[in-house]
């Protein structure tokens, strides 16, 4: 009877009818409506979030390996080729699809300001600087720095956990403001760092064991937290912006939401009393007219904590190339 059944199941599974082949990624005559960026003016929101206003360093180097950036003179195509694959993440045929990365600023909620960025394995985290800045409407007038922490496996003593805490690895700033020791972040690239064997001995791509910490203004100490959801489809890119692969955008901004937050304002509690000025007429008078008039990324129309466009940004990400 068992044998019987094993028959008519195998049967089955094999006149079951074959997935059809994907239609994702072929291109469509869609054009691309693109926009601009934000006017820039320079002073503080008043009084209600001056605490966290001075600008200080809320990343100290503890726990920090030296780790040299990639030779110069090995090239883009070499390293890729050089990096064994044991979980089959970037395989050599697909080496140079474009990463895709949601990032959120940590600091807001209703709504958590996010954005998913398509970006180049050759994107160096310079340019990646100045995509973030495009994309979540900063006026790039504060410091930065990325940070990367890994955990690694260890041995699980009963209490359930089966990673160490995170260790950081690597933090890279520009050249001009490094701080810390932080590498030149001109120097390295995505793939540079995503693809680092030695960091846990695997690449790391859409797998939770490395952090990337994106932090802006150590005042008010904007921290975006990146991670890394996969590659592009090959055709992404061409379906989007109606061109062929080789003249379509490099970086693009596919999904988010989110009204860019307001420079200066003093961190979350800031953020929160000039969402909550806008919501009514009788709102802080004070408070509005500095984000209309003064505030460095403001807008004279007012604030709708949920407006954003995506097709602007993307007009601001057109000129970044790896």
């Amino acid at each position: 009877y068992i044998h019987r059944l094993t028959q008519i199941a195998s049967h089955i599974v094999c006149q079951m009818p074959k997935a059809p082949k994907s239609t994702i990624g072929k291109a469509s005559s869609r054009t691309n409506p693109l926009g601009a960026t934000s006017p820039n003016a320079a002073k503080k929101a008043p009084s209600k979030a001056s605490d966290n206003s001075k600008d200080s360093s809320k990343l100290p180097a503890k726990d920090s390996q030296p780790v040299s950036a990639p030779a110069d003179d090995v090239t883009a195509s070499e390293t890729t080729q050089q990096s064994d694959n044991p979980v089959g993440i970037a395989k050599a045929d697909d080496s140079e699809t474009n990463y895709l990365v949601l990032v959120s600023n940590t600091l807001t909620f209703d709504p958590t300001i996010t954005r998913v960025l398509s970006l180049p394995p050759s994107l160096t985290f310079g340019k990646f600087h100045e995509a973030l800045q495009i994309a979540f409407g900063w006026a790039d007038c504060h410091m930065h720095q990325f940070t990367f922490e890994v955990s690694t496996p260890c041995h699980d003593t009963g209490g359930g956990r089966k990673r160490s805490p995170p260790k950081r690895v690597l933090s890279l700033g520009s050249g001009t403001s490094n701080m810390h020791g932080a590498e030149d972040e001109n120097k390295w690239t995505l793939r540079d760092v995503l693809e680092r064997k030695e960091w846990n001995g695997q690449t790391v791509t859409s797998v939770a064991d490395m952090h990337l910490i994106y932090e802006y203004d150590m005042g008010d100490s904007w921290v975006h937290q990146i991670n890394v959801l996969g590659r592009a489809d090959k055709g992404m890119h061409t379906a989007l912006t109606g061109f062929p692969p080789e003249k379509a955008q490099q970086v693009l901004c596919i999904a988010g939401q989110g009204h860019p937050c307001a420079e200066d304002c003093g961190s979350m509690p800031g953020w929160e009393d000039l969402k909550n000025a806008f919501k009514k007429s009788g709102g802080d008078k004070e408070l509005k007219d500095w984000y209309k008039n003064m505030c460095a990324n403001g807008d004279k129309k007012g604030l709708d904590p949920w407006k954003w466009d995506m097709f602007d940004v993307n007009e601001g990400l057109e000129s970044i190339e790896a």
